[in-house]
């Protein structure tokens, strides 16, 4: 009689080794940058965390990018390419498509990880499972990879932090805080705020950002484990070239009119209640119009903007940000003018709302 050995077992009693998915996927979508890639992937390979898979998504380059993966012999490195160009924003979200992992990092080709990037990111993310994104500081590179701005960070008083959604949206009406090559993924996070929007670019990350923080904690590592390039090329340098001063300004009025817009465009899709949004949108009101008042906006405009905000939501007096506007605006005597005018205002605004007018 022929004895049977369990299913799980070898001829020699042992069991077999199970080999385990990886838990983080690193993503690099890319289009004729064949030479950066090479680095980038260089990088990717270099971690000292080990479990993971790496995925080119070549967006139909013309250059020598099939070359530059093929010359890399990495079983954890797959390489998918795009028969036709389908975008910038339909490449990212195919790679968001690709992942089979709980965790995912999507890395820009003219960017570069550090060899500790992954070993910290996914130890945090994996103490803290209400974390659906985490972010942490940068070094800014030139293109011959040259540290120009080290250690360019979010301010932090502890080694790494987790901030409840709602606090990472208040800051978020108000300041950029995450740089999008120093960020890695919960998958399910970003696949529940449906990806990247095409409609939303440009700076479309902020969108993203934020549909996940309705849901989800945002944590931050306060060390560079990222170098991000900035370079003739790059999306940074073309949104901060102009030609003469007048370019510049019409260029930044534009971007700030993006952000903002962005900023509304949650709000009014988010479904957040009715408190969060009147104070989320003051906030995000306050910055375009400190943006613009900065940029020369006429102050008659500027200031009767922000009485609309003061009666919309009289706290916002209670915020920093009110009156360094104010100070910047009127000064010494006019700020307190103008502070007394306020208060009647405000004070005109919650005695209507109480029904006490």
């Amino acid at each position: 009689m022929t004895r049977r050995l369990p299913p799980d077992r070898h001829a020699d009693g042992s069991r077999p080794e199970v080999r385990r998915p990886p838990i983080v996927t690193v993503g690099i979508p890319t289009f004729n940058r064949a030479g950066l890639l090479r680095e980038a992937i260089e990088s990717v390979l270099a971690q000292t965390f080990h479990d993971f898979r790496l995925i080119v998504s070549d967006n139909a380059s013309t250059d020598e990018t099939p070359d530059v993966v093929s010359s890399f012999s990495d079983a954890r490195l797959q390489y998918v390419r795009a028969d036709d160009n389908i975008g910038m924003i339909a490449n990212f979200n195919r790679l968001i498509d690709l992942t089979e992992t709980e965790l995912l990092m999507l890395l820009p080709d003219d960017d570069l990880l550090y060899p500790d990037y992954l070993t910290s990111v996914v130890d945090v993310l994996q103490r803290n499972p209400r974390v659906g994104l985490l972010h942490t500081a940068v070094d800014e590179i030139d293109i011959d990879s040259r540290v120009q701005r080290s250690a360019a960070r979010v301010e932090s008083k502890r080694a790494w932090t987790v901030e409840p959604g709602r606090a990472f949206l208040e800051r978020s009406m108000t300041s950029i805080v995450v740089c999008w090559s120093s960020t890695t993924y919960r998958t399910q996070a970003i696949r529940e705020a449906g990806g990247i929007t095409i409609d939303e670019e440009a700076f479309a990350d902020l969108p993203v950002f934020m549909r996940i923080a309705k849901s989800w904690d945002i944590a931050y590592l306060d060390q560079p484990l990222v170098a991000f390039r900035v370079h003739d090329q790059s999306e940074t340098a073309r949104a901060s070239q102009g030609q003469d001063e007048a370019d510049a300004t019409a260029r930044l009025l534009t971007y700030g009119q993006i952000m903002f817009d962005r900023r509304i465009g949650f709000l009014d899709e988010a479904g957040l209640p009715s408190g969060d949004t009147k104070r989320y949108r003051s906030l995000a009101t306050l910055r375009y119009l400190s943006d613009r008042a900065g940029l020369g906006a006429p102050r008659l405009e500027t200031w009767s903007a922000f009485a609309q905000i003061v009666r919309l939501y009289p706290r916002i007096l209670m915020y920093p940000m009110a009156w360094r506007f104010l100070t910047a605006q009127f000064g010494g005597r006019a700020l307190r003018r103008a502070t007394y005018t306020l208060g009647e205002a405000a004070l005109a605004s919650r005695r209507a709302w109480s029904g006490k007018a």
